[in-house]
């Protein structure tokens, strides 16, 4: 008799636990319907635009480029460096390159030259002695010839065939002697100038390395403001080291982020601030972009488009070149559309939806889409001022998108 009311407890028990997990899962579900309900925009037509931010600097639009010296042929240190940005007046250093190697150049340029022209008198006074020596066998061999010449012997009545034919022979001999004494004179002179000409090349070089040691003793004397550069630092012939800006115009030169830049180009409007001074905005327009966009470190994959933005007035009480700027420019702007939020923008079977609410229900509604922003899709067909569109899809749970703990009424 005790069985079955054991048996009793037990199924009401069990009956009872069931109970509890039912309301407990209901009131679980009511609070998470609660805490994530479906949000909804209403639909109407405003102004739609879209922006694209790109930061940089200033710089200015004429400046006068400050480059190393061409007359060396090596790298210089830099000894000392005026303050990047200072102001400067005309006669003021700003750039002193450290002058030992070049005294030292210029050492020995100065040695190079003595010897070059040590190298010249010995080749002029060595052509001067040969050519002595060779005047002199020109003129004996002259005399010979005339000798040669006055007394060869021909009568055969007083002189041996042996005697005539051997007087022949010896006049031909001085010709010939005299002939060669001439081409070894000619020659000799031009050995001799040859020589000079040599020396005087060394000398010119010489001079010319001297020339350029002691122009690189001297002193960039322009202000500047640009790129930097520190003391210590090698410079090379013909590089560009700094600038002298013309602060009567400056422009922007700032760098727009390839993803976002679609449609950028000249003459589009923008806004101009400068980082500091808040509150205070310029207007500007857009002068040139790149054609081909690059990142702006070598070790960044980012690719950025590089932009001249014109002001359309130079303030040069505050602004300065280097200053960093922020430079938001339209790319687009259109009014009195339909323009939604991207997340309230669905796709489903290969076509644009959005869900909109009719009664306590959400219908999904086939959409043409426009232009589009980062944040917002401009929507030209399917949409009416006054729907509401919900911002998620609604038949995905709200566990499903805020998470199991947010679902389980945790959170205060």
């Amino acid at each position: 008799m005790r069985w079955p009311s054991r048996a009793r407890l037990v199924v009401s028990a069990g009956a009872a636990l069931v109970l509890v997990v039912l309301a407990a899962a209901a009131f679980r579900t009511s609070r998470s319907l609660r805490d994530a309900p479906v949000s909804t925009l209403t639909v109407a037509r405003a102004r739609f635009v879209r922006e694209v931010v790109a930061d940089g600097e200033l710089k200015a639009v004429r400046a006068t480029p400050i480059l190393v010296p061409i007359e060396g042929e090596r790298g210089q240190t830099v000894a000392f460096m005026a303050r990047d940005g200072a102001p400067v007046k005309a006669g003021e250093v700003l750039i002193r390159f450290d002058p030992r190697e070049a005294e030292r150049e210029a050492a020995d340029g100065r040695d190079d030259l003595q010897a070059a022209r040590g190298k010249i008198d010995k080749a002029r006074a060595d052509g001067g002695k040969t050519q002595k020596s060779l005047y002199l066998e020109r003129d004996l061999a002259h005399q010979e010839l005339d000798r040669a010449r006055t007394f060869v012997l021909k009568d055969e009545t007083l002189y041996s065939r042996h005697q005539i034919v051997e007087s022949t022979l010896d006049r031909d001999l001085q010709e010939k002697k005299s002939g060669a004494a001439e081409k070894r004179l000619a020659a000799s002179e031009k050995l001799g100038e040859a020589g000079v000409a040599l020396g005087t090349i060394e000398q010119d070089k010489a001079a010319l390395r001297l020339h350029q040691a002691e122009r690189s003793l001297g002193v960039l004397e322009r202000g500047w403001s640009g790129e930097v550069a520190h003391v210590g630092n090698t410079l090379w012939p013909g590089q560009k080291v700094a600038e002298i800006p013309d602060l009567q115009e400056l422009e922007a030169r700032v760098f727009a982020l390839e993803a976002d830049a679609a449609g950028l180009k000249d003459g589009l409007p923008g806004r101009l601030t400068i980082e500091g001074r808040p509150g205070e905005v310029h207007v500007v327009k857009v002068a040139g972009v790149q054609p081909v966009a690059r990142p702006r470190g070598k070790s960044s994959p980012v690719k950025f488009f590089e932009t001249r933005v014109a002001l359309e007035t130079t303030d040069t009480r505050i602004m300065r070149p280097g200053q960093k700027v922020q430079v938001t420019i339209t790319l687009e702007e259109m009014s009195d559309v339909i323009a939604i939020p991207r997340g309230a923008l669905f796709e489903k079977d290969g076509r644009r939806i959005v869900y909109c609410r009719r009664g306590e229900r959400y219908v999904p509604v086939v959409v043409s889409v426009g232009p589009n922003s980062v944040a917002r899709v401009v929507i030209t067909k399917g949409l009416a001022p006054g729907d509401l569109v919900a911002l998620r899809d609604p038949a995905e749970s709200a566990g499903r998108i805020f998470g199991p703990h947010d679902t389980a009424g945790t959170r205060p």
